[in-house]
């Protein structure tokens, strides 16, 4: 896996000018580089590598690349000007119709969330998401809600069911992540799921499962009794 610190090379047959990428970008895939260095490649090569690497520290913030999601286009043009700006918007979107493409199957069990929302499971940062479905259970959007360690104080029932009650969901699947590799829920898991239900009820939107992913392990809120029967 490539660091920030590695060596980085032309591509062959770039001129002098052209753009810089870890050689071993299409060989290992992009898979194999962090957050901050796919965010460096994505703003080109109209500035030097440190500089470029510094950028995509700014940007990330020490969190994950979901936060990017929740920067403006205006604010992307003003920390990087109308090029770099339209490039990681344009890549944003690529990979939110990316995600949606994905998305024309309906969610039947908790196995499809593990697979649905696959990119978190390994993430070394909590992050609650709230995966919003119409009434054929079709995922329409999945939505970060908070990133950290989950609380109810960082969880509340406003910011979940605000974008849902607002775009019509049908109903809602909430998964968090475990960096731990434990998936077992904790006191607080239980708690916030027990709340969210509640407040599922009393706004007409369904929690039809609550998922903690723990890279290859997950817990069904759902499958284990917690929620349904």
């Amino acid at each position: 896996m490539a660091g920030t610190d590695g060596v980085w090379y032309f591509l062959e047959g770039a001129p002098a000018n052209g753009r810089l990428v870890p050689a071993s970008f299409f060989t290992q895939g992009a898979r194999c580089y962090s957050d901050l260095e796919l965010v460096a490649i994505v703003l080109g090569d109209g500035q030097p590598e440190p500089e470029r690497l510094r950028l995509a520290g700014h940007l990330l913030d020490g969190g994950s690349a979901a936060l990017l999601r929740r920067l403006s286009a205006r604010k992307l043009r003003s920390l990087l000007g109308d090029s770099a700006g339209a490039r990681l918007l344009a890549s944003l979107e690529l990979g939110r119709r990316a995600i949606q493409g994905d998305a024309k199957s309906a969610i039947a069990c908790p196995r499809h969330v593990q697979e649905y929302a696959r990119t978190y499971a390994a993430a070394q940062k909590e992050h609650f998401l709230a995966i919003h479905l119409n009434t054929r259970h079709v995922p329409t959007s999945l939505e970060v809600v908070s990133i950290g360690t989950l609380s109810t104080s960082l969880v509340h029932p406003r910011e979940v069911f605000r974008t849902a009650i607002a775009g019509g969901t049908a109903s809602l699947i909430l998964v968090h992540n475990h960096p731990s590799g434990d998936p077992s829920p904790s006191p607080d898991d239980i708690e916030i799921t027990t709340r969210l239900v509640k407040v599922g009820e009393l706004v007409g939107i369904e929690i039809l499962d609550h998922v903690i992913l723990a890279r290859e392990r997950y817990f069904s809120f759902r499958e284990e009794g917690f929620l349904g029967g």
